[in-house]
């Protein structure tokens, strides 16, 4: 099986732009999708990230393995809720300070992203990762997002 979204082609990416904004990759039936805040030489700040695939997969198996995939985060997420009858699942880190990470999954699409709880609600918050514990991320998300495709 082929790594989906390769590093390489991620980092050239961010590093192409080298400004905030959104930046796309997509290779063999996997995109993916980081909304950059803020880069230096050694480290991307973002807003969130999107990892998506033709899907459907499954949403449950999806869950279990997840938390694996996201090794790059700086805290361990775990699922709290997940419904494949109502399309989704929901993994949390144990919030700090208010703040935690947040991940959905509909079987096609993963979302990553940092939120703080306060009076007004929650708010996506930025949150720092190296290039190679990005790219790992989102190379991680896309296998479980393609492991159950026959075509791989």
């Amino acid at each position: 099986m082929k790594e989906p979204l390769a590093l390489d082609a991620l980092i050239s990416g961010i590093d192409r732009k080298l400004a905030p904004g959104v930046v796309r990759v997509d290779d063999d039936g996997v995109s993916a999708e980081v909304d950059v805040v803020d880069l230096d030489r050694l480290g991307v700040s973002v807003r969130g990230v999107k990892v998506r695939t033709a899907g459907p997969g499954d949403i449950a198996r999806q869950a279990e393995r997840l938390p694996g995939a996201l090794e790059g985060l700086v805290e361990k997420v775990r699922p709290v809720e997940v419904d494949p009858a109502l399309g989704g699942a929901v993994l949390r880190s144990t919030p700090r300070r208010r703040e935690y990470y947040e991940v959905r999954t509909d079987g096609r699409e993963v979302s990553v992203e940092k939120l703080r709880a306060g009076p007004e609600g929650r708010a996506r918050v930025p949150f720092t990762l190296t290039r190679e514990q990005l790219g790992r991320l989102v190379e991680g998300v896309g296998g479980v997002l393609t492991e159950d495709d026959p075509e791989r």
